[in-house]
């Protein structure tokens, strides 16, 4: 996706740029809506995490510290970065709580990344469990509000 939007972004540079009459770009209003769509985008972001997260539980069981560590990285990169990211994008006016909740997350998937340096068990354990606790927290707080606006 990010070749299509880099190869896209260079033929209207080109076209602009070059002192050649600019070529004429149709773009489907299917293609417009794909890229638009922060909210289909969050979805898609949230049921990445929701996959990585049930491979980070099963890493972090089989104590595989390798496969733990990419896993809490890739999280926290999914979740801590890109669909706080998008949530807030979408949802003008969030709450301190919410980027508390965030912060937790992110605190509690560094910790756990350090965790698995150190191959500690009992702290990897326990960041893991908070990480799931803020993410419930979170979920449970934001989608009641998202369902209660959207009834209106």
């Amino acid at each position: 996706m990010k070749t299509l939007l880099i190869l896209f972004l260079s033929v209207v540079l080109t076209g602009i740029i070059s002192c050649n009459k600019a070529v004429e770009v149709t773009i489907s209003d299917e293609e417009i809506q794909a890229y638009m769509s922060e909210e289909e985008t969050l979805k898609r972001a949230m049921k990445k995490t929701s996959k990585d997260t049930r491979r980070l539980a099963k890493a972090l069981e089989s104590r595989d510290w390798i496969e733990t560590e990419i896993w809490a990285n890739e999280l926290k990169q999914g979740i801590g970065v890109s669909c706080v990211n998008l949530y807030i994008k979408n949802h003008p006016g969030v709450s301190g709580e919410f980027l508390i909740l965030s912060d937790r997350f992110y605190n509690a998937s560094n910790r756990l990344i350090l965790s698995c340096k150190k191959r500690d068990t009992e702290i990897a354990d326990a960041q893991f469990g908070k990480m799931i606790k803020s993410c419930e927290a979170c979920h449970e707080g934001y989608k009641k509000k998202d369902n209660n606006s959207s009834d209106r």
